[in-house]
């Protein structure tokens, strides 16, 4: 999978969840892959893979309707990114 920021922000790490905020929530990057990514902060467990479902102030929380994917586990009460496969971004 290559969701790695490709519109020239810089620290867009998207390995793993971080414990307090890196970004401002909802931050958004275009990913190489087409993609949009989104910085999230989880109010539960969301298991890597899983599809995400935001809610206000871009709170996610796991929901196997989500048009949203978490890229790894992220623990309740920390931030991470999440992969918006419906948005296309364009160049």
């Amino acid at each position: 999978m290559a969701n790695y920021a490709t519109d020239g922000k810089v620290g867009i790490e998207r390995t793993g969840a971080d414990s307090s905020p890196k970004h401002r929530l909802g931050t958004t990057v275009a990913a190489a892959d087409n993609t949009t990514l989104i910085y999230v902060y989880a109010n539960e467990v969301i298991a890597s893979g899983t599809g995400v479902e935001l809610a206000a102030a871009f709170t996610a929380s796991a929901s196997s309707g989500g048009e949203l994917t978490a890229l790894y586990a992220i623990a309740s009460g920390e931030y991470g990114w999440v992969s918006d496969g419906t948005l296309t971004v364009q160049s």
